[in-house]
C-alpha cells in the first residue's frame, strides 16, 4: 500500500481525471488525499479519498472567476486572457499551494504526489533537491505544449513541420513567441518563485511544466499527438482516461426517441467555456433546423433557458447528459475543443466539428483536423453557414468517420486507469519518500514508451 497526495487545479476538466485516478488507486488498496477547492469535496470523498480544501486564499469556484478577476472579464478572448490568467490565477498561487502541500505532508506520510498539468504548486518541489523530495507525476489534461523544432509554436495552431525549412521556422518562431508573448509571464513566475525561496525555471514556462515532473502522463493515445523527434523519455502516453460508466442516470422523455432519429449531431460548449451559448449552441441549433436530423444541445450546466434561440422541432436540450450513454448515439459532436470531450468523442469513433478560440482549444482543434478525424472551423464563433457545411460534409464523407474509428482502435489499446496506477506504484515503490516514515533511494523509470509515433 502506498500513500497519494492528489493536488489538482479547481475546475472540473481538470479534477475529474484526476478523481478518476483517486477511485482507481483507493480500489488497489491506496491510500490518498485530494487537494483541490472545496466545491469538489463530495465528489472527492466518494472516491474513497480523504479531502483537504485549497487554503481560503485560492478557493475559487471556477463560475465565478469574472465575479473574483473583474478585469479578466473585460479581456478579449486570445493571448492577453490567457497571459492574465498565468499569472493570477495560477502563478499567484504558487505560494498557497505549496504551503498546502507541506501542511498536508505534516499530517500524511506522502509516497509521490500526482497533479494536473496547470497545478504549479509542485514547482518549489521540483526545483529544490531531488533527493530531498518525493516523486511528481503530471497528468496532461490538454494538447501536449512541449516546443520542439517538430512543432510550431503552441498557440499558433499550426500543423506540424513536414521540411528542414519549416523546422527551421519553428525553432525562430518559439523563441521570438516565448519572449514576445509570454516573456512577461516569465519573470512574473520567475519573481514569485524566487521571493518565496525556490530558484527560477529552467526553461520556458510550458516546457517546464512538462519535463520537470519525474513522470507526465499524455491523457490521449501518441497518434492524436503531433510527433516529435525530441520527446523526453518521462512523457508517456496512456489513452483516455474517461469518466466511470455513470450511474443513477435518469433519461430525459425523448431519450429512446433518439435511436429512431437517423444521425444525431450533439453540440456542446463544456463546463467551462459556457457563459454565452450564443457561440456556438445557438448558431448550431439555426444551422440545422432544417436538416432532416435530430441535434442535441447540451449545456453543461447553464440552464436550458439560456440558449439564446428558439429550440427548432428537430432539436433537443438538457443541461447535462452522461456522454458514456449519449455519444454512442451521435453521429457528428460539435464543440469548443475542450481536451477531455474531444478525447471521449473518440474513444467512440465519433467524428467532430470543431469551433473554439479560447485557452488551448485551437491547437485542440487543429489536430482534429491534423489527424483527418473531423473539421476545424478556426473560430469560436462560427457563422450558421459554416456549421451547416461542416456538418453535412462529415455526414456525407465517409474519411471523417474512418479516421475516427482509426483512432478509436488506437485509444482502445489502451487501459488509462491501470497504466497510470502501475507507473505511479513503480514510482512510488523505487522513489524518494522524504516523509516521516523515513528516506529510500530514488529510481525513477524513465524507459523509453514503446508505443510507436506513426500515424493511424
Amino acid at each position: 500500500m502506498a500513500q497519494f497526495l492528489i493536488a489538482v487545479t479547481s475546475v472540473p476538466g481538470h479534477v475529474l481525471p484526476l478523481l478518476a485516478v483517486s477511485q482507481h488507486l483507493v480500489s488497489r488498496g491506496h491510500e490518498v488525499v485530494v487537494h483541490t477547492g472545496s466545491l469538489f469535496r463530495e465528489r472527492a470523498e466518494a472516491t474513497g479519498a480523504q479531502f483537504v480544501a485549497f487554503r481560503p486564499e485560492i478557493d475559487i469556484d471556477y463560475r465565478q472567476l469574472d465575479e473574483r478577476f473583474p478585469e479578466r472579464h473585460k479581456i478579449a478572448y486570445g493571448p492577453a486572457q490567457l497571459c492574465f490568467g498565468l499569472k493570477h490565477i495560477f502563478a499567484d498561487a504558487i505560494p498557497h499551494q505549496s504551503a498546502g502541500i507541506r501542511d498536508i505532508r505534516r499530517e500524511f506520510p506522502v509516497d509521490a504526489i500526482i497533479a494536473d498539468t496547470m497545478f504549479c504548486g509542485t514547482f518549489p518541489l521540483l526545483l529544490g533537491p531531488r533527493e530531498k523530495r518525493v516523486p511528481v507525476v503530471a497528468l496532461g489534461i490538454t494538447a501536449l505544449a512541449l516546443s520542439s523544432a517538430d512543432t510550431a509554436f503552441f498557440g499558433t495552431a499550426l500543423p506540424p513541420a513536414l521540411t528542414p525549412q519549416e523546422r527551421a521556422r519553428n525553432v525562430a518562431m518559439n523563441s521570438h513567441l516565448q519572449q514576445a508573448i509570454f516573456g512577461d509571464v516569465q519573470r512574473y513566475f520567475n519573481d514569485i518563485l524566487v521571493k518565496h525561496g525556490s530558484r527560477q525555471l529552467p526553461a520556458f514556462l510550458f516546457d517546464s511544466m512538462i519535463a520537470l515532473p519525474d513522470l507526465y502522463l499524455q491523457l490521449t493515445a501518441r497518434p492524436f499527438e503531433y510527433p516529435r523527434g525530441d520527446m523526453p523519455d518521462s512523457i508517456r502516453f496512456v489513452g483516455p482516461l474517461l469518466s466511470p460508466p455513470s450511474t443513477g442516470f435518469r433519461p430525459p422523455l425523448w431519450w429512446d426517441d433518439v435511436d429512431k432519429a437517423g444521425p444525431v449531431v450533439l453540440v456542446t460548449q463544456g463546463t467551462l467555456a459556457n457563459d454565452d451559448l450564443g457561440r456556438l449552441v445557438g448558431p448550431t441549433l439555426s444551422a440545422l433546423a432544417n436538416e432532416d436530423l435530430t441535434v442535441i444541445a447540451c449545456t453543461g450546466g447553464p440552464p436550458v433557458e439560456s440558449i439564446p434561440v428558439a429550440l427548432p422541432p428537430n432539436a433537443r436540450a438538457a443541461t447535462f447528459l452522461p456522454f458514456d450513454r449519449l455519444l454512442p448515439k451521435v453521429s457528428v459532436m460539435v464543440t469548443n475543443g475542450g481536451y477531455g470531450a474531444v478525447n471521449h468523442a473518440l474513444s467512440l469513433g465519433v467524428p467532430l466539428v470543431v469551433a473554439g478560440d479560447s485557452e488551448e482549444k485551437p491547437e485542440i482543434a487543429a489536430r482534429v483536423a491534423w489527424a483527418g478525424a473531423g473539421i476545424n472551423l478556426g473560430t469560436g464563433r462560427p457563422s450558421a453557414s459554416q456549421i451547416r457545411e461542416a456538418v453535412r460534409a462529415v455526414l456525407s464523407k465517409p474519411q471523417y468517420r474512418q479516421r475516427a474509428q482509426a483512432l478509436r482502435t488506437a485509444f482502445a489499446r489502451h487501459n488509462a486507469r491501470d497504466e497510470i496506477a502501475k507507473l505511479v506504484e513503480d514510482l512510488a515503490a523505487g522513489g524518494t519518500a522524504a516523509s516521516s516514515h523515513g528516506t529510500r533511494l530514488v529510481s525513477a523509470c524513465r524507459t523509453t514508451d514503446s508505443e510507436g509515433q506513426s500515424g493511424l
